[in-house]
Order: C-alpha cells, then sequence, then structure tokens
C-alpha cells in the first residue's frame, strides 16, 4: 500500500491484528528486511512496516534533507492510519527518528523500543558516513566499508557462508547507482542529527537496547540516552554487534514483545 506525501508515494504495509506497533528501519533496510519477523510480531500485534523516502518501495528524493523529512513521514502514516497511540520500534537510524517523533508529536506514541540508538551523530558515526559516501563508486568497496562492522566479528567468521552469499546479493544491490544515490543522502540526512538535549523531555516508557560488539552506535551511547529518558529501561546483550536481530533474533523478538505487550508496570516485592 501507499499514501501520499508531499506528492510522493510512501510504501508502507500493515499485518495482523492487535496493539499496533510500527517499525522504522535502519539506514540500509527496508520493508522487506523484516520478512521474517511478520509471524512471530502478528501473533498478537497489528505490525506496520514503512520505507521511509529513498528508502525500499518508497519514492526518491532528488534534493538533500535532514531527519524532519523523515519525522514528518512518520507523523502522516499515523495520522493516515488513524490508529490513536502506537507502539514503536526504531533501529539505528530509525530510532533517531523515533526519538523526534516523540518529542514532535508525543500523542501518537504509547511505548518505545530504541535498538543501537543514539541521541546525536557523534564525531565517530559521522566520519564512518563520510567513509561509506567515498566508497560509492564501487559496489564491492561500499559493501567492504559498510557491512562488516554491522555485525560482530563472531557472528562474521561463524557464519562465513551466510555472509559470502549475502555479499553476492549485495555487491549488486550497490552496484546499482539509484540505491547509491539514495543511500549517500539517507547517510548526509544524519550529519546534523543532535537531540542530546531534548530528549530528557521524552516521558514514555522506552525500551532501550544496546550491544557489545555495536561498532557504529557504541553501548555507551544508549547509556547515555537511558541516563536523559526518566522512563526508560536499560538492556546490555553480550556478543552481538549492531545488526541484532540477525544475530539473536529469538532474543530481539522476546525483548520487543515482552516490553510493549506487558501491560503491568508496579510490583509489590
Amino acid at each position: 500500500m501507499t499514501f501520499t506525501f508531499n506528492n510522493k508515494q510512501v510504501y508502507y504495509e500493515v499485518h495482523g491484528q492487535g496493539k499496533p506497533l510500527i517499525i522504522l528501519n535502519g539506514i540500509m533496510m527496508s520493508t522487506k528486511s523484516w520478512a521474517q519477523f511478520i509471524e512471530p510480531f502478528t501473533q498478537f500485534n497489528q505490525l506496520i512496516l514503512v520505507d521511509f523516502l529513498d528508502q525500499g518501495q518508497s519514492e526518491k528524493v532528488t534534493q538533500q534533507y535532514d531527519h524532519s523529512l523523515q519525522v514528518d513521514v512518520v507523523i502522516a502514516l499515523l495520522e493516515h492510519l488513524n490508529l490513536g497511540k502506537v507502539n514503536v520500534y526504531g533501529v539505528s537510524y530509525g530510532g533517531q527518528i523515533a526519538l523526534q517523533v516523540a518529542l514532535k508529536r508525543p500523542d501518537l506514541i504509547d511505548k518505545m523500543c530504541l535498538f543501537n540508538t543514539s541521541d546525536e551523530t557523534s564525531y565517530w558515526l559521522s566520519e564512518v558516513g563520510h567513509a561509506w559516501n567515498k566508497a560509492t563508486h564501487d559496489g564491492e568497496a561500499y559493501y567492504l566499508t559498510t557491512i562488516p562492522i554491522i555485525y560482530s566479528p563472531k557472528f562474521f567468521n561463524e557464519n562465513r557462508e551466510w555472509m559470502e552469499n549475502r555479499k553476492k546479493i549485495l555487491v549488486d544491490v550497490f552496484s546499482n547507482q539509484d540505491f547509491i544515490d539514495s543511500m549517500v543522502r539517507l547517510t548526509k540526512s544524519s550529519e546534523p542529527y543532535n537531540v542530546s538535549d531534548q530528549v530528557h523531555k521524552i516521558k514514555h516508557e522506552t525500551l532501550i537496547v544496546g550491544c557489545e560488539y555495536d561498532f557504529v552506535t557504541p553501548y555507551y551511547q544508549q547509556e547515555l540516552l537511558h541516563e536523559k529518558l526518566e522512563n526508560s529501561n536499560l538492556v546490555f546483550v553480550p556478543d552481538s554487534g549492531h545488526a541484532l536481530m540477525y544475530e539473536k533474533p529469538t532474543l530481539f523478538v522476546s525483548l520487543v514483545l515482552g516490553f510493549i505487550n506487558n501491560n503491568k508496570t508496579e510490583f509489590t516485592l
């Protein structure tokens, strides 16, 4: 399905019934990235998937933009669906967008799950983004610059056959100029991102998850975010990289569904 936002078509999917959960993609992801998770996420919940502009099956944007564009896309989609408050899961880029939606339209959100998310684009991450954009001349160079650091070294080494198959697919994708142009715009859209002095205003119940071998948004950034969010819980996952959903899918599903579907928050001990 699509809806129109600023004369652009935004692609989204709605699956199942129940308490709504919207997933906000990481920067290289799309609605297709969540195919294997549709079944568990729709057992008790209505699942909403969306491609940001410049992602997946949504339209491309020809001019440079910042996060505010994608924030407004999410708000427009939630208003279009008219579901009242929804639960939000955001990973990395998607988690950053989720934080800004919560700041701009807190009335649209019930609970938030923020995985591998920071409240600013650090100098480190900015330089990582510059490296990505310098490697866009060649599909294999872009793969080697972007993909290995997403996974923990142990997972990467132990799943060599799977990674080699992924490499064949992704090098072809990364050789597509339209895709690369979109990735450059998406990456640049994160450069000015900084809500570090605003996130304390967010009062939603929030689960923050960070991983031991996340080299993109290191765990200390989730610790800092947890300190600023009054109603947040922090989980540290050992032996995983930035792509927790692929490295530890059962744990990933359990954390998200357990958090958003638990209605009891006060316990007498």
